[in-house]
């Protein structure tokens, strides 16, 4: 029973949003037109004139959704649709009678690839349509923002503790730089560090946009708060504030002495 229960509300569910996608759509050449009042919502219905079709504009359209009334009782309800040469009969059945209008089911049509008209002839003068269609999703177009910053070029991530924190450092050498772009305007600064192995001094530059910025040049002074995997000595750090930024930037940083270097680029809040 409790499976019948949660079956029966996912129909219902299902059938609600159904209803809640479909649109109305206009014919053409309307002739007489009545108002319908249901729970799925107040429309007009129109009937054609008489000896007369009713066209539709289906361009761009895969199925249309045919509801239908009639003011009176009628034997063997029909509806032909055409689609240029193509022309089918549609049985009408009813589905209620409520206040005096005699409401048939929907009907589901099929639209031909390619067509753009769809006529509608009824010879009971009795019974008025009104077409629906389930509109394509709108999808949401694509920023065309870049992101703040971009990290381009480098030769691998390291994770560097400090007070039982760590942060994501990027690492470069003699043969592999570290590159990266600032994108709409933002500023940053530069966290680097190197890793000691004998008594020369590291040595990196900074380059903005090809053009060389500054050289930087570590001391052998050891860090005894900072700690990465598999590095026995690591410098102090150096905070480096990038020059201000007004679009797009880009930035390298290239090791001049043969140690290994690890850079964190962090962006800075906007004003």
């Amino acid at each position: 029973m409790l499976k019948r229960f949660f079956v029966t509300i996912a129909i219902v569910l299902g059938i609600t949003i159904i209803i809640a996608k479909v649109q109305p759509l206009d014919f053409e050449n309307p002739g007489n037109r009545r108002l319908l009042k249901t729970e799925e919502g107040n429309y007009w219905y129109y009937r054609s004139q008489p000896e007369k079709s009713m066209f539709l504009n289906v361009e761009g359209i895969s199925t249309i959704y045919l509801r239908s009334f009639s003011v009176a009782k009628v034997h063997k309800p029909k509806v032909i649709i055409i689609f240029g040469k193509d022309k089918k009969t549609y049985d009408l059945t009813l589905k209620e009678q409520k206040d005096g209008f005699y409401i048939y089911d929907e009907i589901t049509i099929p639209v031909p690839e390619g067509a753009k008209k769809m006529e509608l002839l009824c010879y009971e003068r009795s019974i008025y349509f009104r077409p629906f269609y389930t509109p394509a999703p709108k999808t949401k177009p694509k920023s065309s923002k870049p992101p703040n910053l971009v990290v381009k070029a480098h030769g691998g991530i390291i994770n560097i503790s400090h007070n039982g924190t760590e942060s994501q450092y990027y690492t470069f050498n003699s043969s592999q730089s570290f590159k990266f772009t600032l994108n709409n305007g933002r500023n940053a600064i530069v966290y680097v560090r190197a890793r000691l192995h004998d008594n020369t001094l590291p040595i990196f530059e900074l380059y903005r946009n090809g053009e060389l910025v500054d050289s930087y040049e570590f001391s052998l002074q050891r860090s005894t708060k900072y700690k990465a995997p598999g590095v026995n000595y690591l410098s102090i750090g150096k905070k480096i504030d990038l020059p201000p930024n007004s679009g797009t930037t880009e930035y390298e940083l290239r090791a001049k002495s043969d140690h290994m270097f690890f850079a964190r680029p962090v962006l800075l809040k906007q004003n």
